[in-house]
């Protein structure tokens, strides 16, 4: 087999260019780390401030305590780097104690603040956790958890984190010159784990513990910063409503983001008008956000109010976590500028667009610079460098990638069902994880190994991670997710990527949000695709947007299965759609089921 191997349009950084170190020393690299004038993260709710470098005083402090009072970095029972559940919404001042924690060799697993009892039990012995730092508002939800989680973890100490805070006013300075720096060689970055993030895997399944070392972490600010040098700058200011417990938002609210100077106004949760009051009052010129929000954006009659201030100040909008459909980028365009384009009327754009990656990649794969003059919403842009890729279709054959003479049209093949060089997206480079916490068959499945030493490859080039994606690669360099493997539709023996068909009746203007799901039709012998849809009025003729919708597409993609009408669609707090949900649905009123025989 012949591998056909995707390299980063804007070409690679040298061996020498990447930081090898721990997170906080690579912090204290950046230019900004000893302004003591510019506001590198602030709280919405409490309108708390701190420069980046009063972020490094409050870490040594935290430091201190962790270190004298809690006994993290304490080489006891041979565990050097004690795991450490942090269960802590988005607030100024979780970027410091990362820093102080990982100063001491800790592992950070962060919790989403929506796990209850039996979730965090369940991280609790996935990573098998030393201490939970946890808010005060869910600090009883971490006793019970430790509680149930039996005589194994009955040392499991639980600190409230706003404690914590307060308890730094008392801190002496001699105990923050003794508590210990923990610093990192080479070789140790790329091997020393820094983060256990939960995801489901490339595979779906249970939560597993994703391992990301200092150095994936570290590189994946470098990779970034090169691919989209106009992106972040010290002008930017980002509203952090994306948790801070799921990788997307860690790396970009708590690394990227201060690393480069940029201001962060941390939400504590999403709330939609919360979001746009802290736009208007600080004057948010970037929003790094998920579908669901997009969509709100695009819907919500509650813009309206924020428009001038939006116009006035928003220069980007980044999408992540889920495919986003360029008819929802048309119609939140249009409804800040007027136009398709984005252009308001003093020459100025507001850009919307994809990037794409997993907590396995720590998590960016695929962006490009919002100035790029071969920008397309339907794509997640390109490579960042150090990154390569490969297409690999369901034969296990490598696929070139698809020429195109225009932006459009790879997205319009992709609509038209044209068959195009599409499989499974391969990744590898620096930001790769190191495999799944004590799951050595999961962390196998993921992988196909390289020969990197007899290839004369970097060491990060060992292995290549099968991400569960179908994308197709345009000869821009360009990549478009197509859908997950596990969740495309089997129609009619053909294909069908659930987020094409919800991106288009997205573009329905009775229609507020979708999901599509194959369900399996007896009588027909196929799958055939079903929509949930979430309608502006509940008397809306939903068998009138299904027909609408099949009108535009091929017969195999048409609603064959029907539409059922939701109150909600069920989503994870990143954004993604829990389809298993819908799949477990019973008694549900199906309107518009075809069944008549194929």
């Amino acid at each position: 087999m012949v591998q056909i191997i995707h390299k980063a349009p804007l070409g690679d950084m040298a061996e020498s260019e990447l930081f090898y170190g721990s997170i906080p020393d690579f912090m204290r690299s950046s230019r900004f780390a000893d302004d003591d004038t510019r506001i590198s993260v602030v709280d919405y709710d409490t309108d708390k401030a701190m420069t980046l470098a009063r972020v490094f005083k409050v870490s040594g402090m935290l430091r201190a305590q962790l270190f004298h009072t809690y006994d993290v970095g304490k080489k006891k029972d041979g565990d050097a780097n004690p795991k450490v559940i942090f269960y802590v919404g988005n607030t100024a001042d979780n970027l410091a104690c990362h820093i102080a924690l990982h100063d001491l060799g800790a592992i950070i697993s962060p919790a989403s603040t929506a796990y209850d009892v039996n979730d965090l039990l369940h991280q609790i012995n996935v990573v098998d956790a030393a201490l939970i730092v946890a808010e005060a508002a869910r600090a009883d939800v971490a006793r019970e958890a430790v509680a149930k989680a039996g005589d194994k973890f009955k040392h499991v100490k639980v600190v409230v984190f706003e404690e914590l805070l307060e308890q730094n006013r008392r801190v002496r300075p001699n105990l923050i010159r003794v508590a210990p720096i923990v610093h990192l060689s080479k070789e140790q970055a790329y091997t020393t784990l820094a983060y256990l993030g939960m995801s489901s895997g490339t595979s779906g399944g249970v939560p597993k513990a994703v391992e990301l070392t200092h150095f994936a972490m570290t590189s994946n600010v470098q990779q970034t910063a090169k691919n989209a040098p106009n992106l972040v700058d010290d002008d930017t200011v980002c509203s952090a409503v994306i948790p801070t417990s799921h990788i997307y938002g860690l790396a970009l609210f708590m690394l990227h983001m201060p690393f480069l100077g940029a201001k962060v106004v941390y939400h504590k949760k999403f709330d939609l008008v919360e979001m746009l009051e802290g736009q208007k009052k600080h004057g948010v010129n970037y929003w790094v956000l998920v579908p669901p929000i997009i969509v709100a954006l695009a819907k919500h009659p509650i813009i309206d109010r924020y428009l001038d201030s939006i116009r006035a100040n928003l220069k980007t909008i980044t999408s992540g976590a889920a495919p986003l459909g360029g008819n929802v980028v048309d119609a939140v365009q249009t409804r800040f500028t007027g136009n398709t384009r984005g252009t308001l009327p003093n020459n100025r754009r507001i850009v919307i667009y994809q990037g794409y990656g997993l907590t396995e990649t720590a998590p960016i794969a695929c962006l490009c610079d919002p100035l790029w003059d071969n920008l397309n919403v339907v794509t997640v842009g390109t490579l960042v460098p150090n990154t390569e890729a490969r297409i690999v279709d369901e034969n296990g054959d490598d696929q070139p990638a698809f020429e195109v003479t225009d932006a459009r049209a790879l997205g319009d093949a992709v609509r038209r069902g044209d068959k195009i060089p599409s499989g499974e997206l391969y990744l590898r480079g620096p930001q790769i994880m190191s495999g799944y916490h004590k799951n050595p068959k999961s962390t196998e499945e993921s992988f196909e190994y390289v020969d990197y030493k007899a290839e004369g490859l970097r060491h990060y080039q060992d292995r290549w991670l099968k991400t569960g994606d179908v994308a197709v690669i345009d000869n821009f360099g360009r990549i478009q997710i197509v859908d997950r493997t596990k969740e495309l539709i089997k129609s009619m023996s053909k294909q069908v990527a659930p987020a094409e068909l919800e991106a288009l009746l997205l573009s329905h203007p009775d229609v507020v949000d979708v999901a599509v799901i194959g369900v399996w039709q007896e009588e027909k012998a196929t799958e055939s695709a079903r929509a949930f849809l979430v309608v502006r009025d509940p008397k809306v003729d939903v068998v009138a947007i299904k027909k609408w919708m099949d009108e535009q597409v091929p017969s195999y993609k048409r609603l064959y299965g029907g539409v059922v009408v939701i109150d909600a669609i069920p989503k994870n707090p990143s954004g993604k759609i829990l389809r298993r949900l819908l799949r477990q649905r019973k008694d549900d009123v199906v309107q518009g089921l075809d069944q008549a025989k194929l």
